[in-house]
C-alpha cells in the first residue's frame, strides 16, 4: 500500500507541476510581484494545494471514477455538472495554446530563435506524436519531472546562497512588476484554483484507479505537500534574484542560465520537454472529447485545434499567463468550492466506505487464497459488505478481485485459487 501511495503522490506532483510552473512565469506574476506578502501567499497556496489534492483524489477513489464527469454528476446539479465539463474543455484548449506560446519563448530566450520557430515545432510535434501511441510517449516524457524538481531545488539553494540583497531591499524591485491579480491573498487562491483546474480531470481518474479512498487521500496530500514545497522554494529563489529574472519570459530558465550556461541549455531542453508533455496531453484529450465516439474525427480535430492554438500563441506567453490564467482561476474557485463542499458533506460516508473496502479486501484475500479456509458465514458477510458499498456490485467485485490477486501473488506463502471468485459462494469450507 505504501508503494501505491508514493506512486500516486509522485504522479500528482508531475501532473500539477506543468510547464508553466517550470518556467517560473506563473510564480513571478502570482507571488513575487506582491513582494513580501506574496511569499506568504506561496505558503498559503502550498497548504491549500495539499488539502485539495487529498480531497480530489479521495473523491475519485470513492466514486471509482473513470472520467471527471463521473464525480461532477454525483456532487453537482445536472446543469452545474455540464457547465463544469464545458469549463474543463475550455481550460484544456486555453492551456494548450499557452504551452505552444511557451515553447516559442523558451527557444527564443535560450537560443535566440524567432518565437514562431519554437511554437511551430511544438505544434508539429503535437500533431505528429498525437497520432501515435500517446501512452508510451507521455510515459517517457513524464520522466522529465524529476529533473525539473532537481533544477528547482538546485536553483533555490543557489539563489538563497547568492541573494541579490535582503528581503526588504528587494521588495521595491519585486513590486514594480505587474501582478496577475492585484490582491496577494486572492492571487494565492486563484493560483491554486488555476493549477487544479488544469489537473483536476486527470487527478480524478488517478484517484479512481485506487480502490481505497484513504490511500488515495494520503497520496494526494503527500503529493500536494511536495508540490507546495517546490512552489515556496521557487518563489523565494526568484524573489532573491529579482534583478536577474524580472524581465525574462522564462525567469527560472534565466536563473539557471546565470548559474552556468551549460545548465541553462539543459534546463531549456527539460522545460521544452515539459511543455511538449503538457501540450500533447491537452490537445489529445481535447481532440478525443470533440470527436467523441466518431473515431474518424479524431485526427482532423487534433490538426485543426493545434493549428488554431498555434495562431493564438502569437499573443505572447507572458500576456497569455497574465490574462488567461486569472480567468481560469476564478472559475476554478467555483469548481474547487463544489468539490470541497461535497467532500465535507460526505467525509463520514467516505471514511466508512474506506473501512468497508478494507474489510472486503481482507475477506476476499482469505477466500481467493487457496491456502486458507473460508466459511459460509464469511461469504455472507462479504456479500453483505459488497451490497452496502456505493459502487455497483459487479464493478466492485471485478476491480477488487484484480487487486486481491495482486496482493496474494506478492505473498510467496499464498496461492491464488483460480476456481473461485468473490461472487462464488459454492466453494466454502466449514472452518472459522
Amino acid at each position: 500500500m505504501l508503494r501505491r501511495v508514493l506512486s500516486i503522490a509522485a504522479a500528482y506532483v508531475g501532473l500539477v507541476v506543468g510547464a508553466g510552473f517550470a518556467s517560473g512565469q506563473e510564480v513571478l506574476q502570482y507571488f513575487v510581484a506582491h513582494g513580501v506578502p506574496g511569499l506568504w501567499g506561496a505558503v498559503i497556496s502550498a497548504v491549500i494545494l495539499a488539502l485539495t489534492g487529498m480531497i480530489i483524489l479521495q473523491l475519485g477513489s470513492y466514486f471509482q471514477a473513470k472520467e471527471h464527469s463521473a464525480v461532477f454528476e454525483e456532487v453537482a446539479h445536472r446543469v452545474t455538472s455540464k457547465a463544469l465539463d464545458v469549463f474543463i474543455i475550455f481550460t484544456l484548449f486555453c492551456m494548450g495554446f499557452v504551452m505552444i506560446a511557451g515553447a516559442g519563448s523558451n527557444l527564443e530566450q535560450q537560443f535566440g530563435l524567432p518565437t514562431w520557430v519554437g511554437s511551430a515545432l511544438m505544434a508539429l510535434l503535437v500533431i505528429v506524436v498525437g497520432r501515435m501511441d500517446v501512452s508510451k510517449v507521455t510515459a517517457v516524457i513524464g520522466g522529465i519531472t524529476p529533473f525539473i524538481m532537481v533544477f528547482i531545488i538546485g536553483a533555490g539553494v543557489y539563489a538563497i546562497a547568492n541573494a541579490a540583497g535582503s528581503v526588504a531591499s528587494l521588495e521595491p524591485r519585486a513590486t514594480a512588476l505587474s501582478p496577475a491579480i492585484g490582491n496577494w491573498f486572492i492571487s494565492a487562491n486563484n493560483y491554486v484554483a488555476m493549477a487544479l483546474s488544469l489537473a483536476v480531470s486527470m487527478a480524478i481518474v488517478m484517484g479512481g484507479d485506487l480502490m481505497h479512498p484513504r490511500a488515495a487521500g494520503v497520496g494526494g496530500l503527500l503529493g500536494g505537500l511536495t508540490f507546495g514545497a517546490l512552489l515556496v522554494l521557487a518563489t523565494v529563489a526568484l524573489y532573491l534574484q529579482i534583478p536577474v529574472v524580472a524581465d525574462a519570459e522564462m525567469p527560472m530558465l534565466e536563473l539557471v542560465d546565470a548559474i552556468h550556461p551549460v545548465l541553462g541549455v539543459i534546463m531549456s531542453v527539460v522545460i521544452y520537454g515539459m511543455i511538449f508533455n503538457t501540450a500533447l496531453g491537452m490537445y489529445y484529450a481535447l481532440a478525443k472529447r470533440v470527436a467523441g465516439r466518431r473515431e474518424s474525427w479524431f485526427e482532423p480535430a487534433l490538426i485543426i485545434l493545434t493549428i488554431i492554438g498555434f495562431g493564438l500563441s502569437f499573443v505572447g506567453f507572458k500576456t497569455l499567463v497574465a490574462y488567461l490564467y486569472p480567468i481560469i482561476g476564478y472559475v476554478g474557485m467555483v469548481l474547487i468550492a463544489i468539490l470541497v463542499a461535497a467532500w465535507l458533506k460526505q467525509r463520514a460516508t467516505i471514511r466508512e466506505e474506506s473501512q468497508r473496502r478494507t474489510l472486503i479486501q481482507r475477506l476476499g484475500v482469505k477466500k481467493l487464497d487457496a491456502t486458507q479456509d473460508f466459511s459460509a458465514r464469511e461469504q455472507k458477510r462479504l456479500d453483505a459488505e459488497i451490497a452496502e458499498s456505493n459502487i455497483d456490485d459487479d464493478q466492485l467485485r471485478d476491480d477488487m478481485e484484480q487487486e486481491i490477486v495482486a496482493v496474494i501473488e506478492s505473498d510467496e506463502n499464498a496461492e491464488v485459487d483460480e476456481s473461485v471468485s468473490l461472487a462464488d459462494d459454492t466453494d466454502t469450507s466449514p472452518g472459522n
